[in-house]
């Protein structure tokens, strides 16, 4: 407990060398090191995507696709090209606005299609395709969790509750609670792999 609020203490200030070193070990699958990374970043990718989405359910959504993508890309990243944290703001941003243009979408005046009104607002071909996605794939991955993971990823990413806060707010062991959240974690991440 005490070597994770000195790892929690240290990150939060994080040097990009030591977040660089937590992406590396996700690279190799370690799956603790995810952990580290979100308690170190969460909150700034949290205010980032509710300052677009003006939404809990649409900033919670973008937030864990975000994690679930750095996990899943973890080897790809280049820390020539850019830090880790810049990184995650820019995955989480970029899936922010796209959520912010599905909103969009779905509320056109009738008889008017989705393509005419995105090629009427931007002519970017990446923006377009992101718009003509039909249904969320966070969304669903999310609907697939037990109701109690569904609530502990809600309490840590809407709430930036520590495990120990989330332990202590459900009454539930705090190795139960990092357990749920590592399989919630895996389990969005299969999903969103798959699809």
């Amino acid at each position: 407990m005490e070597a994770l609020a000195e790892t929690r203490h240290v990150l939060q200030g994080a040097p990009t060398a030591e977040l660089v070193q937590l992406i590396e070990a996700m690279a190799r699958g370690n799956e603790r090191a995810l952990e580290q990374l979100y308690d170190a970043t969460v909150g700034k990718l949290y205010a980032l995507a509710s300052a677009i989405l003006r939404s809990v359910e649409d900033a919670e959504e973008v937030v864990c696709a975000t994690y679930a993508y750095a996990w899943a890309n973890a080897a790809r990243f280049d820390d020539v090209r850019g830090n880790v944290l810049g990184w995650l703001l820019m995955l989480c941003r970029s899936r922010a606005l796209d959520r912010l243009r599905q909103r969009r979408a779905a509320q056109l005046p009738e008889g008017s299609t989705e393509i005419e009104s995105i090629a009427a607002e931007d002519d970017q071909p990446d923006d377009l395709l992101a718009l003509l996605q039909q249904r969320s794939r966070v969304r669903t991955a999310v609907a697939q969790l037990t109701p109690v993971r569904r609530r502990l990823i809600a309490l840590a990413f809407l709430q930036d509750l520590s495990h120990q806060q989330i332990a202590e707010k459900t009454g539930l062991a705090l190795g139960t609670v990092k357990s749920h959240l590592r399989r919630a974690l895996a389990q969005l991440r299969e999903h969103l792999e798959a699809t």
